[in-house]
């Protein structure tokens, strides 16, 4: 998650990102964006892939600078604008 002009950026660990305005009384998204393509482990091409959850899961920390997030998950990178 990243938190930036008070407004938390985060994903649901697969395909989605999420902005989201903290509120203690409960989850309260903003807009969401299907940014990654589900993979899965269909084939069997990739061994971990299929030993940790499938291709989509995205781990690695996002990056925020200047208007551009960056997200990956276990295939692929992408540079977001989120102005």
């Amino acid at each position: 998650m990243i938190l930036a002009d008070g407004l938390i950026l985060s994903t649901d660990g697969r395909t989605k990102l999420y902005l989201i305005e903290p509120d203690p009384s409960g989850f309260k998204p903003i807009a969401t964006a299907e940014v990654l393509g589900e993979g899965g482990t269909g084939s069997g091409n990739d061994p971990m892939a299929s030993r940790v959850g499938g291709s989509t899961q995205n781990w690695a920390p996002m990056a925020l600078a200047d208007g551009k997030l960056l997200i990956r998950d276990q295939k692929q990178m992408k540079c977001l604008a989120v102005r």
